[in-house]
């Protein structure tokens, strides 16, 4: 392989995927933290961060992979979320809209970022492949990882972006 498919991004949905809420925008703010992983909402329900995430964040960092949230949820509730679980500045940007177009989000942000890489160059993480087909008509081919099915948690998919990087970018 050669270095034009080297990841580079890292697109990550938020619901069922960084987080167990699989609609983060119907908990209600403000959130607290209780430990380490966990935060509750303002009537007491539970939300925990999934497994692996933090170390997924800081292992991205340190490889300087571009990591970015990608998510259709109401991005006041999301964004105070992401601060509860103090990972808000773990990403290097946030893509939060309330509308399930994730293709025209991805597209978008790429262009926000003037990034100029190749689709192949793209991981997009999430735990549904509902908007897989979205994504590659409005972004093309990019790598497609599911959570709960291709990989069980984030150290999984360090590990998967670890062979990548591997294989992909010598």
């Amino acid at each position: 392989m050669s270095k034009e498919c080297c990841p580079k991004i890292v697109f990550l949905d938020l619901d069922g995927t960084v987080w167990s809420s699989l609609d983060i925008s119907a908990q209600k703010p403000p959130f607290r933290k209780v430990s380490e992983n966990k935060i509750v909402d303002f009537e007491g329900l539970p939300i925990e961060l999934n497994f692996g995430v933090k170390e997924f964040l800081i292992w991205a960092r340190r490889n300087r992979l571009k990591v970015y949230s990608l998510s259709w949820n109401i991005p006041e509730i999301a964004i105070e979320a992401l601060k509860a679980f103090e990972i808000f500045e773990m990403f290097d940007g946030h893509f939060i809209e309330y509308h399930p177009y994730k293709g025209m989000l991805m597209k978008k942000a790429l262009n926000n970022l003037g990034l100029d890489v190749k689709p192949c160059q793209i991981v997009y993480v999430d735990d549904r492949d509902m908007h897989l087909e979205n994504v590659r008509k409005e972004v093309g081919n990019v790598v497609f990882i599911q959570i709960g099915v291709d990989v069980k948690h984030f150290l999984e998919l360090k590990s998967v972006l670890k062979n990548l990087l591997r294989d992909k970018c010598v």
